[in-house]
């Protein structure tokens, strides 16, 4: 067998690039086509604004002032969002959103104590997580 190249994921998400413009992650294949550089976004067309790295995406967000847990599926699942001022983990984050929503739906609280005891997780990450993330907290009917 003979490889002649191997091709890694950017982001932990599985996807090779990130839209600035639009924000959303995609990877472009062509099929029989070798060496083809992605230089724009195919959603919007956007130039300029194609990232293809975690070290892009995070000079990206430092220039935005955006806090990189907003795009923590980019980030390596077990591992702390770097430079997010929440200290949570991608796992962490996609727990904290779910719980939330499932709590939600069935009329029950939500607040960053319910969360961080239910979960298990510092109840310090689950209110940066809250805050950052926009959850609003309620006091559910049951």
């Amino acid at each position: 067998m003979n490889i002649t190249d191997i091709k890694f994921k950017s982001f932990a998400n599985g996807y090779n690039h990130y839209c600035a413009d639009c924000r959303i992650f995609f990877s472009v294949q062509i099929m029989g086509s070798e060496g083809i550089k992605v230089s724009h976004c195919p959603c919007c067309g956007g130039l300029y604004s194609r990232l293809s790295g975690i070290e892009a995406l995070l000079i990206h967000c430092k220039n935005t002032n955006t806090d990189p847990v907003n795009l923590y599926h980019a980030f390596p699942h077990n591992e702390p969002i770097p430079q997010s001022r929440t200290g949570a983990t991608p796992h962490q984050v996609r727990w904290i959103i779910g719980c939330a929503k499932a709590d939600k739906e069935k009329n029950l609280p939500v607040t960053v104590d319910s969360l961080a005891g239910q979960l298990g997780f510092d109840k310090e990450i689950v209110k940066k997580v809250f805050e950052e993330l926009h959850i609003t907290e309620t006091g559910g009917t049951k």
